[in-house]
Parts: C-alpha cells; structure tokens; sequence
C-alpha cells in the first residue's frame, strides 16, 4: 500500500523479523481475499489504520521471479492509498510481532536507498491514475 503525507514522503516498514528490509505496509493474500482486501486489512492488522474505500485505485503491479529452489513466482499489488493527515497519523498502532517501526521517507530517498521500492511507486506518482507493469527475473547465472 502507498500511503504518503502531505510533505509527499512515502509510509515505509520493517517488519519484525531480523535483518529485514524496509518495505511498504501490506502483506499474503489469504484464500478467497482478493488483493485489495489483503491490502485493506494488512494495513489494518500491521498499522492499526482503516483506510477503508480511500485506497484510490491500483498503482503498479510486478511479476516477482521465485529467488531459491521451491519457491514460486509471485505477484505483488501496489494500490494507491490516501495521503495521510497528521491526526490520523496518531492513530498508528504498529503490530509489533510484524513490524517493528515505520517512517516517512522522501521519495527521493526511496530512489537510492530501497530502489525496489521506488521503481513500484514511482511512475505512479508522476503520473497518478496510471498503473505500471514490471518485471523482475532472477540475475542470469543464478538458480
């Protein structure tokens, strides 16, 4: 879920396990959910935040190729969420068996530290009511 403020900085997490990247709040689509469901009630579960029908609409979507033997290929949804107002901003209660801390981070920061990030959410905002179609395979000679 991109979710920004008014100062345009993009809602970034890390969850709770070690070592791991700081990513935008969401999660596994669960049997029977669909994606903007799975999106609505992570960012519900994780951020304590009911965002409800201000997701606006679908910002990217990326084919993500499997990283280690009997993994699968997997689909991540970026839906377009709302700029987030200072008072709603108290409101966040993280879930802290997922995730450890959030921070706003200026997309301009997102471009050199998380580029993952950044290439998801990016053409968005440039360009709002787009959605964007990537890729990403494994390096060629890895298995």
């Amino acid at each position: 879920m991109l979710i920004t403020n008014p100062q345009g900085h993009a809602l970034v997490v890390t969850p709770a396990k070690q070592d791991a990247p700081w990513m935008l709040p969401g999660g596994l689509v669960a049997q029977g959910e669909s994606p903007l469901d799975a999106a609505r009630r992570e960012v519900r579960e994780e951020l304590n935040l009911d965002l409800g029908e201000r997701i606006r609409e679908l910002a990217a979507v990326e084919w993500v190729a499997a990283t280690h033997p009997g993994r699968r290929d997997r689909l991540v949804f970026v839906f377009a969420g709302p700029q987030l107002r200072p008072v709603e901003e108290e409101n966040i209660i993280l879930q802290h068996d997922e995730i450890a801390f959030w921070r706003w981070t200026p997309v301009g920061d997102l471009i050199f530290q998380y580029p993952r990030i950044a290439a998801r959410i990016v053409p968005w905002l440039h360009q709002p009511s787009t959605t964007s179609y990537r890729e990403t395979r494994k390096p060629e000679g890895t298995s």
